[in-house]
């Protein structure tokens, strides 16, 4: 997935790798409007630097909503069918 979304978002890159922990049922956490869980518990660290043509470089999660909307928009488009 990190290639994939590299290919519109360069500067996009996991930070390490994904983690998995197991939370028992006898251990439950609390998540914010869901209450206590307990099961698998993922956790993804990645890192955007963004291009810097018009914000800074710190701004990358601004690049990466505007690059996956460009290519969302630019895929709904291939996919158009002629009428």
């Amino acid at each position: 997935m990190v290639e994939a979304v590299q290919r519109y978002v360069p500067g996009y890159t996991l930070h390490q790798e994904v983690q998995f922990d197991d939370i028992p049922e006898s251990e439950p956490v609390f998540i914010e409007g869901l209450g206590y869980r307990h099961g698998l518990k993922t956790t993804v660290l990645l890192q955007v630097i963004g291009a810097g043509h018009y914000l800074p470089e710190y701004a990358g999660n601004l690049d990466i909503m505007t690059s996956a909307a460009r290519a969302t928009a630019e895929r709904m488009v291939s996919l158009r069918i002629p009428k």
